[in-house]
């Protein structure tokens, strides 16, 4: 079996874990969405100055992944190709979908399971960027699987077990399933438990499930309470690959009706994903921006791998697991999902 790093947890912790997850679950609530009206325009071309700059409205959720927006406006990233964000925080990326396909918002962020599920019912939805990815290291993953019980030494152990997730036929039940069946599990055994993060750490502790799929800042805050990882879904899915996870979408009809635009924000999002990627901790200095999580949490939190560029072809083990455990009925095209300048 392979030992997963973890950090000790302090003494105290436990004691403190309700008052952490009530200031996480302000940090993560939606903040006023702005009021300024959109704006898009195009440049002469993507590779020259743009003629004036025009405001582009984004829909967020204020989690780790889009720091990355707005580390690349301060940075000067978009303002280089014409284009102003304009923040809009939503609760949720599916809660975001409505003011993309109206056009109030020109693209947002949402994990990537979600854009396909929504092209399957229908909506043409494309992703233009990814957002987050998953590290491709075994020992230091994203929406890795914690516990406390002893008695669980892997994913395996799961089978018959109740695993909190964020969200029923989605991203977390892939993993949960991914992660079961890579160590030997019946996938199709667990009990899967619908819950908030906040509530799935506090559930943790009770003892009222098992294990459940983590995000950041919910990983660290069960660590310091004494959870464990004990399985990394995406080093089971594609061990060493870096797959993105999450990512920023717009629609077909928006993208073809100014292509130069979005191939600017393409770009403009690319160059902040490799700075990102290569300074941390100003994507850490980010975060109170836009939450109001603890600054000692803010230094302990794992980022995810910020890759500038997504293909099809990258999502195809994710999106077979979805066929594979209900969550997609068939497989998507690939090649439509991702847009792709020139297309």
């Amino acid at each position: 079996m392979r030992h997963l790093r973890h950090r000790t947890a302090r003494p105290g912790a436990a004691l403190a874990l309700t008052a952490a997850v009530s200031l996480v679950l302000a940090a993560c609530g939606g903040a006023d969405d702005a009021e300024e009206p959109a704006a898009t325009g195009s440049s002469e071309s993507s590779g020259s100055a743009p003629a004036e700059q025009v405001t582009v409205q984004a829909g967020v959720i204020p989690v780790v992944d889009v720091a990355v927006l707005y580390l690349g406006q301060e940075q000067g990233f978009f303002e280089d190709r014409g284009i102003t964000l304009n923040f809009n925080t939503g609760q949720g990326g599916a809660a975001l979908v409505p003011s993309v396909v109206s056009g109030d918002y020109q693209f947002a962020f949402s994990n990537v399971i979600s854009v396909m599920q929504a092209r399957e019912q229908g909506l043409p939805l494309q992703i233009i960027a990814p957002a987050a990815s998953s590290t491709g290291d075994p020992d230091f993953g994203i929406n890795s699987i914690m516990v406390i019980d002893p008695a669980i030494q892997d994913a395996g152990d799961l089978a018959g077990r109740r695993i909190g997730v964020n969200t029923l036929n989605n991203l977390s039940e892939v993993m949960a399933k991914v992660a079961v069946e890579a160590a030997g599990g019946d996938p199709e055994s667990v009990q899967l438990v619908e819950l908030s993060f906040p509530d799935q750490v506090t559930a943790l502790s009770a003892g009222d499930i098992d294990a459940f799929v983590c995000a950041e800042p919910f990983c660290s805050i069960a660590e310091d309470a004494g959870a464990r990882v004990i399985a990394n879904p995406y080093d089971d899915l594609a061990p060493g690959e870096q797959i993105a996870s999450s990512a920023y979408f717009s629609t077909e009809q928006a993208i073809a009706e100014d292509p130069d635009l979005f191939a600017r924000l393409q770009e403009a999002i690319a160059e902040s994903q490799e700075y990102a990627q290569e300074n941390p901790d100003e994507i850490r200095a980010q975060l109170p921006n836009f939450t109001t999580l603890d600054p000692a949490l803010i230094e302990t939190l794992r980022l995810p791998q910020f890759n500038g560029t997504v293909t099809g072809d990258e999502l195809a083990a994710l999106a077979d697991a979805s066929v594979q455990f209900g969550v997609l009925t068939e497989e998507p095209d690939l090649d439509q999902v991702v847009w792709t300048p020139g297309d």
